[in-house]
């Protein structure tokens, strides 16, 4: 017979086949990949020189005298600044050796300080023409249903380097990767002339690979490697040499902010990270797709493999989440290490479903059996004790081998009934042992009592194992027990009278004492019970009971002196019973005081 794959195995590769749509949610991994590594160290360069919040008020920073000791300083304000002035930051460095200047500021337009301020840019930047690079951006709106797009470039002429500022974001608005050739071609297409590199490929002259590449995020704004602007020629002789300066405004006032994976930053501070990943070639990049669905294949017969191993649903659960940390810090490594990342998503999606829909299969047979076990034992022990044995199971019920205890041993047969059964059709006499077994034996569930075994027309029961409620309560317990089969065998008996049937006789026979409780048999098949010397007297007495027709429950001293003022007894003196070294006092029980 052809036996099909468990559905739980199948759906393993269900996210294989939405791995386009759960690709999305990678960068959320990514973003918290970005916290579990924390900051790194950044390189020195680039650096940037910030329009920070104390450039824009030095009227409040600095005295009227400290001021007019700068030219710049005295031409500080609020924003936005002369280009002439923004021109002077980038002469300042560009004189103290920087290698070159990156403009994060769009001089779309011409200036509102007139066209003297553009000319003043030009003629003061014109001899760095080429270190010096200027900023484009690009838009795009709706209005009235309408996709409006726009790119802006710098109107001052005379530099030939222009970098894009457009940055990607992921679905959550966090900045997130430098777009790449086939962004830059398909967005831009609609425009004339030549298309604009990404800022930071520009700055860094690097060629531009077709896919977008992942930015690198060394840590925090309060981390970065930046000089206010109005501390410009403040640094140490030599801070500036060789370093690529990258100059835009940081004030939150001035707008301009984006979420990233360390909080929000400023556009400065975002293109600066764009520039030191493509500067320090540590930008992030998807895996190849042959890489990736090998990966994928190899991930799959991981799971599979490893929930097979799973029987028990607590067992699948904990592999479940060992997958599901493996997957992850596996993801983890492979971001950290090759700056590569995986399908995160599809990589955990496949233990989350296989072993969820594994987990509850099991649970749904678990739950069925631990009815059926319930319902079981439900037949043995009364609820009281079994709720008990439920909450703490131990190995008492598990494990061969037993523990010394005590307890009331109960023993009951029907006397004289091999001519009775010999009479009856084999269909009546079952059933009349199933109503007679079923009236005592709910006697010895009412009263949280053990049923043993059942031998013949014979029942062996206990009080008092496997939990004790304590040795008087226990051989009350008994004692109302069998008083309870007198009674419903006197019920029994007059049924049997109406149909003309003889009736039923019992003997029951109680003792207290000390026995080994546990299971008998081997691993495979056990079976609570208790055995010793105790068992083998409440036995002879109960066969004692033939020799007393009028007291039918005859005990043992041992259990009398439990319950010294609780029975009406009549004492029969001592008896040797078979078996048993000493002669055993016997007492009648009439019933209870």
């Amino acid at each position: 017979m052809t036996r099909f794959p468990p559905l739980w195995s199948l759906v393993l590769a269900v996210p294989l086949a939405f791995s386009p749509a759960l690709a999305g949610l990678d960068s959320q991994w990514s973003a918290l990949f970005f916290q579990w590594r924390g900051a790194r160290s950044p390189s020195p360069d680039p650096v940037l020189l910030a329009v920070d919040g104390d450039s824009l008020s030095l009227e409040q920073l600095l005295t009227p005298a400290e001021r007019s000791a700068s030219p710049l300083w005295r031409r500080m304000g609020s924003w936005p600044w002369p280009r002439e002035l923004q021109a002077e930051l980038a002469a300042a460095v560009l004189e103290r050796g920087a290698r070159q200047v990156v403009f994060n500021v769009v001089f779309a337009g011409p200036s509102r300080f007139g066209a003297a301020d553009d000319a003043a840019f030009e003629r003061r930047l014109a001899p760095w023409r080429r270190q010096v690079v200027l900023a484009a951006a690009y838009s795009a709106s709706e209005q009235g249903g309408l996709a409006q797009v726009q790119l802006q470039r710098p109107v001052v002429g005379g530099f030939p380097r222009l970098g894009l500022t457009a940055l990607l974001q992921s679905p959550r608005g966090l900045a997130e990767a430098i777009p790449g050739r086939a962004w830059i071609d398909d967005t831009l297409t609609d425009f004339p002339g030549i298309h604009p590199l990404p800022l930071a490929y520009e700055a860094a002259g690097r060629s531009l690979p077709n896919a977008s590449v992942g930015i690198d995020f060394s840590g925090p704004a309060a981390a970065l490697p930046q000089v206010p602007a109005w501390q410009v020629l403040q640094q140490a002789e030599g801070f500036w040499r060789g370093r690529t300066v990258l100059i835009g405004a940081t004030a939150p006032e001035l707008g301009d902010q984006q979420e990233t994976p360390f909080g929000s930053q400023s556009g400065a501070q975002v293109q600066l990270a764009a520039l030191a990943t493509v500067m320090e070639e540590r930008g992030f990049h998807s895996l190849p797709p042959p890489l990736a669905w090998s990966l994928l294949g190899g991930w799959l017969l991981v799971v599979a493999g490893s929930l097979h191993r799973g029987v028990q649903m607590g067992t699948t659960l904990v592999i479940t989440g060992a997958l599901l940390a493996a997957g992850l810090i596996g993801a983890g490594g492979i971001w950290a290490l090759a700056h590569r990342l995986p399908p995160v998503s599809v990589l955990l999606a496949m233990p989350l479903l296989g072993g969820g829909l594994r987990s509850w299969s099991q649970w749904r047979q678990e739950s069925r059996e631990r009815a059926y076990l319930h319902q079981v034992l439900a037949r043995r022990v009364s609820p009281t004790l079994l709720r008990d044995i439920l909450r703490e199971p131990g190995p008492i019920w598990t494990q061969v081998g037993g523990v010394r205890g005590r307890c009331v041993v109960l023993f009951t047969d029907l006397m004289d009934f091999t001519p009775f059964s010999a009479v009856l059709p084999p269909a009546e006499l079952f059933s009349l042992l199933n109503r007679y077994f079923e009236a005592i034996a709910a006697a010895v569930i009412a009263e949280e009592g053990l049923l043993d075994k059942f031998i013949g027309d014979s029942l062996m029961a206990e009080f008092g194992v496997p939990r004790s409620r304590g040795d008087g309560v226990e051989a009350l317990a008994a004692v109302r027990a069998a008083l309870a089969m007198q009674a419903s065998l006197a019920e029994l008996n007059a049924e049997l009278a109406a149909a003309g049937r003889p009736p039923l006789r019992q003997g029951i026979g109680l003792h207290f004492g000390e026995v080994m409780a546990g299971n008998l048999g081997s691993s495979q098949r056990l079976e609570f019970t208790v055995i010793g010397a105790s068992v083998i007297v409440a036995s002879r007495l109960e066969r004692l009971t033939r020799q007393f027709p009028d007291t039918p429950i005859l005990i043992s001293r041992a259990l009398l002196e439990l319950l010294p003022d609780r029975l009406e007894v009549v004492p029969l003196g001592f008896h040797q019973l078979k078996g048993l070294p000493e002669p055993v006092e016997v007492f009648g029980l009439l019933g209870l005081r």
